[in-house]
This record gives C-alpha cells, sequence and structure tokens, in this order.
C-alpha cells in the first residue's frame, strides 16, 4: 500500500513538530506531467516571443532603411533638376559667349525642353507623388544618363570656345560685355511709341534708368571718338571699339572723359543725367556694328 504512495518527511527547528506528506504516485505523475507541459509551452511561447521581437525589429530596420532611401531618392531627384537647371544656364552662356565673340557654329539651334511630351522634371513630380519610387529611380538613371551626354558635349564645346577664344582674346577684351550702369530697364530695344512725338519708331538702343550722377563705365576697352550736347541727345560720349563696335551713352549729367581718350572696360566715363530729351533721369547706351544697331542685351554677360 505504501509504494503506493510517496512519502515526504518535512523538519523544522527542535521545538516544532515533524511534517508527514503523503502524495499518491498517480497524483504525483499528473503533477510532473503538467509542469513538464507547462515548461514545455512557456518555452515555446518564449521562443516565438523571441522570433516575433526579432522580426518585428527586423521590421521597423527596414521601414527605417525604406524611408532613408525614400529621403535620398527624393535628395537626389532634387539634385538632379538642379544639375538640368545649371546645364541649361551653361548651355546659353555658351551660346552668348559665341554670340559675343562672333563663333556661332553654323546651323545650330536651341533644344525646346518638353517638345512633344512633359519634360523630365514633370515627369519626376508625378513620380514623387505617388508611391512609385522604382519608377522614379528608372527616371533618375535616365536623367543622369542624358545629363552625362549632354555634359560631355558641353565639356567639348567649352574646350572649343577655349581654344578659338584665346584667338580672339584682343577682340573680346574690346567687345563690350557688362553693363554701363545698373539700374531698371524702362525701354528696351525695338520699336515703341516716341513718348514726344507720338509716334512708333525704331528705338535703337535701350534706356536704363537711374538716380542723376550714377557713375556710368565703359564695357569694353577703347578710344573715346566723340563727345558733345545736342537738343536730343543732351550730353553724350560715343567710344569706339574697334572691329568695327562702337557705343552712345546720352542724356548724361556730366562727361569724365575726352575725345581720343583710350578707356578699358569698368573705366569711369560719365554720370546718369535728364539733359536733352528726356523724361527722367536715365542713361540711353546703344551698340552698333558696322553702324548697324544692336540690341546690346546680345551682350550683356553680367
Amino acid at each position: 500500500m505504501d509504494k503506493e504512495y510517496f512519502n515526504i518527511l518535512v523538519f523544522g527547528h527542535k521545538t516544532s513538530m515533524t511534517r508527514h506528506l503523503r502524495i499518491h504516485r498517480k497524483t504525483f505523475k499528473i503533477v510532473l506531467y503538467l509542469f513538464a507541459f507547462v515548461l514545455l509551452l512557456t518555452t515555446f511561447f518564449f521562443c516565438d516571443y523571441i522570433q516575433v521581437r526579432k522580426k518585428a525589429f527586423e521590421l521597423n530596420r527596414l521601414r527605417q532603411e525604406a524611408q532613408t532611401q525614400k529621403s535620398q531618392i527624393q535628395f537626389f531627384s532634387a539634385r538632379i533638376e538642379d544639375l538640368e537647371k545649371q546645364l541649361s544656364k551653361l548651355k546659353d552662356f555658351d551660346k552668348k559667349i559665341r554670340i559675343i565673340a562672333n563663333l556661332e557654329r553654323a546651323g545650330e539651334t536651341t533644344p525646346i525642353m518638353g517638345m512633344g511630351g512633359p519634360s523630365p522634371s514633370d515627369i519626376r513630380e508625378k513620380l514623387k507623388g505617388g508611391n512609385g519610387e522604382d519608377g522614379l529611380v528608372q527616371q533618375m538613371r535616365t536623367d543622369i544618363e542624358r545629363l552625362q551626354s549632354e555634359a560631355v558635349s558641353r565639356e567639348e564645346s567649352l574646350s572649343e570656345l577655349e581654344k578659338l577664344l584665346q584667338n580672339k582674346k584682343e577682340m573680346l577684351a574690346h567687345t563690350p560685355s557688362i553693363w554701363p550702369v545698373m539700374g531698371w530697364v524702362t525701354s528696351s530695344f525695338g520699336f515703341r511709341t516716341n513718348p514726344f512725338t507720338g509716334l512708333t519708331q525704331m528705338h535703337e538702343g535701350m534706356d536704363i534708368s537711374n538716380r542723376v550722377g550714377s557713375l556710368v563705365i565703359a564695357p569694353a576697352s577703347g578710344i573715346v571718338s566723340d563727345t558733345g550736347n545736342d537738343y536730343a541727345h543732351g550730353k553724350f560720349v560715343v567710344i569706339s571699339h574697334g572691329f568695327g563696335i562702337t557705343t552712345r551713352y546720352n542724356h548724361l549729367s556730366q562727361v569724365l572723359v575726352r575725345a581720343g581718350q583710350k578707356v578699358n572696360r569698368s573705366d569711369k566715363i560719365a554720370e546718369v543725367g535728364n539733359t536733352g530729351q528726356s523724361t527722367g533721369p536715365h542713361l540711353h547706351y546703344e551698340v552698333r556694328v558696322n553702324g548697324i544697331p544692336i540690341n546690346p542685351m546680345r551682350y550683356m554677360l553680367n
């Protein structure tokens, strides 16, 4: 009978009584099995919890990486757009230099962006609005290849231009290429209504408004060919730059040079005024090539 039970004696202090516990073998086995099952179940859930935590950590890391990559994609997309604008400015500058130096390529035309479809920047903006990072990356790859091709072309053009400019250094020094005075353009080159007669006439220069006394500088090296004062032009200066190029400055308040004087680019030649037929303080500035008036804006680099 005792073999069916486990006898457990619990001894206390000297004064306390000894306790005697009897546990049936079947009960002990059931408790042992339950304990083993609970231990196994706890181990399983603990391992599963560890796996879930690990996957949650990995998922959070992947989300952070995806967000970082998305931000980088947006950043590089913006940088590509900036490079496009800079390359476009460089292309315009290249063309302007060629016009000034009379080095335009035969048959060269300026391409129009977006002709026949949306521009690359429009496509990127549309892709940014959605979640199509893959499409945006593909578009960026296409843009980079195109920019690389254009950069190589522009590098070749500028290298060619540098060689040509070395041969035309003297001519460029005598070609007007900076503003004679800073201010507001109140009347551009071309046909306009004459403010005194009301008739449509050709305006052979451009009017730059500024306060009386503002300094007027020479836009290129040359020799002062004429100075004077008349009813229509007021006080004026004419500079001959050579190579058939002359510039004229009207409505001056003071002339600071004399006929026959040699001037260099940026030398002070006069001051803005309101003399002659003038509606307000301004400089009337003309550029002529072989006696033919040319739009001065074609020669403005600064």
